[in-house]
């Protein structure tokens, strides 16, 4: 891309990593645990990058990816249901923010004049592995903004209707709903990474059998929850 058009699109990646993180953030520990996994995949991707393929560029994302992990990890024990501290608009932002620029500093060394060699993963995934970490964030950022302008309110207008708000109604209790939304982005973040170093068929069969859990665990707290609204 031209550096204007570049800069231009490298801003909107940063705002949108941003906000999709903020938004995220409506229960305890959610947006510390699911910023945890998702650098956690990105950190496996770098780090794999840098030593299997030997590309050294791929140090700066891994490392801040590294502290990005460790923030979430040591922050989460005070963060979890009931929590004590709160991370706020500034913490959900400052995490939004690093998740972006470490993808930015990785997907910015991408060759374009290597996507068409044999081994792609590797060369492509820098560019859809951001997507992929942030998918559970990013739909509800586009859901929730759809939504609020269909009813004719500001898209930063706070409302409960947002995909864990809907967890909880289908009869989950906090903690599962946190724990639902975190096999959900594991279960879209790393087989995409698996993709990369692996056979597709091994990819193939780790998402199937991530896949398989998340539901099963999603069901059967729905099923507990009706029971329980029953009794």
């Amino acid at each position: 891309m031209p550096p204007s058009i570049g800069q231009f699109v490298t801003v909107i990646i940063v705002l949108i990593t941003i906000n999709a993180v903020n938004f995220v953030d409506g229960l305890d520990g959610l947006a510390a645990g699911i910023v945890a996994i998702a650098g956690a995949a990105f950190f496996t991707f770098a780090y794999l990058l840098a030593v299997v393929w030997g590309f050294s560029r791929a140090g700066a994302p891994s490392l801040m990816t590294a502290v990005l992990i460790g923030i979430c990890i040591g922050f989460l024990p005070h963060n979890l249901h009931p929590a004590r501290i709160f991370m706020g608009d500034s913490g959900s932002m400052f995490l939004g923010l690093l998740l972006a620029s470490a993808a930015i500093t990785l997907t910015g060394q991408v060759d374009p004049n290597a996507i068409s060699a044999v081994e792609a993963g590797p060369t492509l995934l820098p560019l859809l592995l951001p997507f992929a970490v942030l998918a559970i964030p990013l739909a509800d950022l586009v859901l929730a903004i759809y939504r609020r302008v269909k009813a004719g309110r500001s898209p930063f207008a706070p409302d409960k209707e947002h995909l864990h708000h809907r967890l909880m109604v289908a009869g989950n209790s906090q903690q599962r709903t946190t724990v639902i939304m975190y096999l959900w982005t594991a279960t879209i973040a790393f087989p995409g990474v698996v993709s990369a170093f692996a056979p597709l068929w091994v990819a193939a069969l780790s998402a199937c059998a991530m896949l398989a859990f998340t539901v099963y665990f999603s069901k059967s707290g729905i099923k507990s929850g009706v029971k329980n609204a029953a009794k």
